[in-house]
């Protein structure tokens, strides 16, 4: 009978003890989660950085040439 009881209360520990690696599981999971998105949502900003960058760059470069032309007739 004793046994039987420290059998029993073996399965109860071996339960919870699932459970609760089950439970760390997942609160690692959702940590990773969180993590995943801060860094999606910080790759999507620098995109939109790096789109507006590249447009300034093209107007920047359209100016020289501009520039450069007005020089060049200047100099003729």
């Amino acid at each position: 009978k004793v046994m039987g009881l420290f059998s029993k209360e073996l399965q109860i520990l071996d339960k919870n003890t699932v459970q609760y690696m089950i439970d760390q599981m997942q609160d690692t999971i959702d940590e990773q989660q969180s993590t995943i998105q801060e860094q999606q949502n910080t790759i999507k900003q620098k995109s939109e950085l790096l789109a507006s960058q590249e447009v300034l760059l093209q107007q920047k470069e359209s100016e020289l040439e501009q520039l450069k032309k007005q020089l060049e007739e200047q100099c003729k």
